[in-house]
C-alpha cells in the first residue's frame, strides 16, 4: 500500500499563490480602469475647454459685428440727413459735405472687415446687415440727388475698396433690394419739401420715378410675409403719398403752402392705416 505524505504543503501553497495571484490582477485591473477614467475626463474636459475658448470668441465677435453694424447705420441715416438739406443747400455743398461723413462710413467697414472674412461672413451677415441695407439706402438717395437715376450694387461696392483696389466687403442681393425699397421713404420726404420750397416739378420726377421702381419691383413676385414683400407694401404707400401731392399740384398749383400737402399726406396714412389695419 502506498502511504501518502504527511505534512505536505505544496495544494495549500498552490492554492494560496492563486488567490495572491488573483487578487493582484483585480487590483491592475482597477487601476488601469481608474487610469482609463481619468485619461477620459480629461479629453471631456479639454473638449469642452475648446468649445468654451470657441463661443466665447463667437460672442465677442458677433458682439463686435452688431456693435459696427449700428454704428454703420446711424452714420448713414446722417448722411440722408445731409441729403435733404440739399432744399436750403446747393447740390456741390451737399455731396462735399456727404463725402467727409462717407469717409467715417468707410472706416467703419474696413475696421469690420476683419470679422467678416472667409465663413464668417456668412456666419455673422445677419447681424450686419441693417447696416448694409441703411448704407444702401443712404448711397442711392445721394445718387438720385445727383443723377437722378438707380443707384447699381456693384457702384455702391466700388466705394468699399481697399488701397490695392480690392473689394474688401461685398452687399448681397437681397440687403440691396431692401435697401432700394427704403429709398421710397426718402424720395417721398423729398418730394413734399421740394413743393415747400416752390419746386413743382420735382415731386413729379420723383413720382414717375418711384412708379418705375415699383414695376420693377414687381416683377420679384416676392410673398406677402417675406422680407421683400413687407418692404413692397411700404413702396406702395409712399407712391400713394406722392402721387396724392401731384395730384394737388396739379389741381391746386401753388395755391396752399407745404404745411396743406403735409396734411393730406397724412390724412391719407391716418385712412390707409384704418383701412388696411397697418
Amino acid at each position: 500500500m502506498n502511504q501518502i505524505p504527511v505534512g505536505s504543503s505544496s495544494p495549500t501553497i498552490s492554492i494560496e499563490t492563486g488567490v495572491t495571484n488573483s487578487r493582484k490582477q483585480t487590483t491592475d485591473d482597477n487601476s488601469n480602469e481608474v487610469e482609463t477614467q481619468k485619461v477620459k475626463e480629461t479629453g471631456v474636459r479639454a473638449l469642452f475647454s475648446t468649445l468654451r475658448d470657441s463661443l466665447d470668441e463667437h460672442y465677442n465677435t458677433r458682439e463686435i459685428v452688431i456693435r459696427h453694424s449700428k454704428d454703420i447705420t446711424f452714420q448713414s441715416k446722417k448722411l440722408i440727413y445731409i441729403g435733404h438739406r440739399i432744399i436750403n443747400s446747393s447740390l456741390d455743398a451737399i455731396l462735399k459735405e456727404a463725402a467727409e461723413k462717407h469717409k467715417e462710413i468707410f472706416q467703419l467697414f474696413k475696421d469690420i472687415c476683419v470679422h467678416l472674412s472667409g465663413v464668417n461672413y456668412f456666419r455673422y451677415l445677419r447681424n450686419m446687415s441693417n447696416g448694409f441695407q441703411e448704407y444702401t439706402e443712404a448711397m442711392a438717395f445721394l445718387r438720385y440727388l445727383e443723377h437722378g437715376d438707380l443707384i447699381k450694387k456693384d457702384e455702391i461696392e466700388a466705394n468699399l475698396l481697399d488701397e490695392s483696389g480690392n473689394k474688401f466687403l461685398q452687399i448681397t442681393d437681397l440687403d440691396y433690394v431692401l435697401g432700394i425699397a427704403d429709398l421710397t421713404g426718402e424720395l417721398m420726404r423729398y418730394a413734399i419739401n421740394s413743393v415747400g420750397k416752390g419746386d413743382h416739378t420735382r415731386p413729379l420726377e420723383i413720382c414717375q420715378f418711384l412708379r418705375n421702381l415699383k414695376a420693377q419691383f414687381s416683377l420679384l413676385n416676392a410673398k406677402p410675409n417675406s422680407p421683400i414683400g413687407k418692404k413692397m407694401e411700404d413702396m406702395k404707400s409712399n407712391l400713394q403719398k406722392v402721387e396724392l401731392v401731384c395730384y394737388a399740384l396739379t389741381i391746386h398749383g401753388s395755391e396752399y403752402p407745404k404745411e396743406f400737402y403735409e396734411f393730406i399726406v397724412s390724412e391719407h396714412s391716418r385712412s390707409s392705416e384704418s383701412i388696411y389695419g397697418h
